[in-house]
C-alpha cells in the first residue's frame, strides 16, 4: 500500500515509528500545516492538485514526515 492510499490513523502510527513523541508529532505536523497555509510547496514528489486544499495538509505533512524530508530538531542535552 502506498502512502497516498493509507487513511489518516494509518499514517499517524507510521510517522510515530519516525517521531516517536505523540506530542513532538502534533508540533510537527501543526507548524508544517501552516506552512503550507502559507504557500510552501510540498517537500515530497506529490501531485500539486491533490494536495492544494487545506483540508488535505494534514496527510501532507505526515507523508513528508514518514519519508524523511522535514528536518526534526533533536535537542541537545546540556552539560553543566
Amino acid at each position: 500500500m502506498t502512502l497516498t492510499a493509507m487513511n489518516i490513523s494509518e499514517l499517524q502510527e507510521k510517522a510515530m515509528d519516525v517521531v516517536k513523541s505523540r506530542y513532538l508529532l502534533c508540533i510537527l505536523t501543526s507548524q508544517r500545516i501552516h506552512q503550507l497555509e502559507k504557500g510552501a510547496p510540498p517537500a515530497i514528489d506529490v501531485d500539486p492538485e491533490e494536495y492544494s486544499s487545506p483540508k488535505t495538509f494534514l496527510k501532507l505533512s505526515l507523508m513528508e514526515i514518514i519519508e524523511g524530508n522535514m528536518d526534526i530538531e533533536k535537542p541537545e542535552s546540556k552539560i553543566a
